[in-house]
C-alpha cells in the first residue's frame, strides 16, 4: 500500500500551525524530518502536533559516517542509538542511512566491513523495538543497485531496507526498480521536466517519469510504505508550500487509484 509523505522544510517556528497546514493543503499521511529539525525539537510536543494534524512521522534522517575512521564510526554508532530512542518516541518511523562520504567505488574492504558491522549492531539493537533502517541510494556505498545489494547482503538483517531514489548514474529507473524493488520500504519522489536526473526538478505529475506506472510496478514487489516528496523547493525554483499542495493532491489521487488496484 502506498502512503504519501513530505520532507519537512519549514523551520521550527509555529510548528503546530505548519503541520496542520501541511495536512490541510497537501493531504499527506506522513512527514519526513531531517536531522537539523528533529534533533532540536521537543519530541513529546512534536508527537502531540503530529497526532493533532493526523500525520505520522514517516522517516528520520540522520547522517552516519561509518566509512571514515574509528572516531567517526563510534560517533555514528552513538548517533544511531540516539535515533533508535527518538524513533521510539515518535511512533517508530524508519531511520535513514547514509554510510559516509566514501563511495562504493573508492571504499577499501575494511571500509565496507566497518559499514556492515556498524549497521548490523544498530539493526540488532533496534530489532526488538520493531524499528527499521533504510539505505538511501545514490550516496556513499549505495551509488548503484549492485553496490546497494552488496551492502544489504553483507548486513543481512531483516530490518534493513531501501529508500528508493531515481535516477542513479548510468542506470535506467526501471532497471533500478527491478533490482531494488523487492527491498524497497520507502521512496523519495522527484521528477524532471526534461532529461531524467537533470538539474531542473518539477512537480511529480509534470515530469518525464510516469509515476502512475512506476508506483504501480513498485506495488507488485509488495511495497507498503511512504512515497515522500523530496527537494521540495525544486532547487530554489518553487515555494515549498506550492509543491506541498500540487504534489500532495496528485499523490492523494494516485494512491487512491493504485491502492484500489493492488
Amino acid at each position: 500500500m502506498i502512503k504519501s509523505a513530505f520532507c519537512y522544510a519549514f523551520g521550527l517556528d509555529n510548528l503546530r500551525e505548519k503541520l496542520l497546514r501541511l495536512k490541510r493543503e497537501g493531504g499527506f499521511d506522513g512527514v519526513e524530518f531531517w536531522h537539523n529539525v528533529v534533533w532540536d525539537v521537543d519530541k513529546a510536543r512534536l508527537k502531540e502536533y503530529l497526532e493533532e494534524a493526523e500525520l505520522a512521522c514517516a522517516q528520520l534522517c540522520p547522517y552516519f559516517e561509518f566509512t571514515e575512521g574509528e572516531v567517526a564510526w563510534e560517533h555514528s554508532l552513538a548517533l544511531g542509538r540516539e535515533y533508535i530512542r527518538i524513533s521510539r518516541q515518535l511512533g517508530k518511523p524508519l531511520i535513514r542511512v547514509f554510510t559516509g562520504h566514501v563511495s562504493d567505488a573508492e571504499a577499501a574492504p575494511e571500509q565496507w566491513q566497518a559499514a556492515i558491522r556498524g549497521l548490523q549492531i544498530l539493526c540488532d539493537e533496534a530489532a526488538d523495538e520493531g524499528i527499521r533502517f533504510c539505505l538511501e541510494i545514490g550516496h556513499g556505498l549505495m551509488s548503484s543497485s549492485a553496490a546497494t545489494l552488496r551492502l544489504l547482503e553483507g548486513v543481512n538483517r531483516p530490518n534493513l531496507g531501501v529508500n528508493l531514489q531515481v535516477c542513479l548514474p548510468d542506470e535506467d529507473p526501471w532497471y533500478t526498480l527491478e533490482q531494488l524493488g523487492p527491498h524497497t520500504i520507502h521512496m523519495h519522489a522527484h521528477n524532471w521536466p526534461g532529461r531524467l536526473g537533470g538539474t531542473e526538478i518539477t512537480w511529480l505529475d509534470s515530469g518525464v517519469l510516469d509515476y502512475e506506472a512506476f508506483l504501480g510496478k513498485l506495488l507488485t514487489y509488495g511495497f507498503d510504505g511512504y512515497v515522500s516528496v523530496e527537494h521540495v523547493d525544486h532547487h530554489g525554483k518553487h515555494d515549498p508550500w506550492v509543491t506541498a499542495s500540487v504534489d500532495g493532491r496528485y499523490l492523494a489521487r494516485l494512491k487512491r487509484r493504485l491502492n484500489e488496484r493492488a
